[in-house]
């Protein structure tokens, strides 16, 4: 008897474990400046966040922030984003649809 509750309560414990988890990466993409312009500068920034995007999903992750956006040289502009598989809005894993954080999520984040 002892032996079976022992083992229930680890599954318990490695259940709840479970809940707790999400899946998160950082990823950063570079993409190449055509010239010294604003337009070119923008237009650089909106692949690299799209080539980003495209890994994040790729990898089932569902929600992307940018972190930072820096010019790396003359040519080439880098894009850091955070991607997970949870909603920072709802505390929800995607894949599992299990709460993972409190219900009052902070207002100043935002989806991108």
């Amino acid at each position: 008897m002892r032996l079976l509750c022992r083992f229930l309560c680890a599954l318990c414990v490695l259940n709840v474990a479970s809940v707790a988890s999400a899946r998160v990466a950082v990823i950063q993409t570079t993409a190449r400046l055509s010239d010294h312009s604003e337009t070119s500068l923008r237009q650089a920034v909106k692949e690299a966040v799209a080539t980003a995007v495209r890994g994040a999903l790729a990898m089932g992750l569902s929600q992307v922030a940018l972190q930072g956006i820096s010019q790396v040289d003359d040519e080439t502009v880098a894009v850091q984003v955070l991607a997970s598989d949870v909603d920072p809005e709802r505390g929800q894993s995607q894949e599992r649809g299990q709460s993972t954080e409190s219900d009052d999520a902070s207002p100043d984040k935002q989806e991108i």
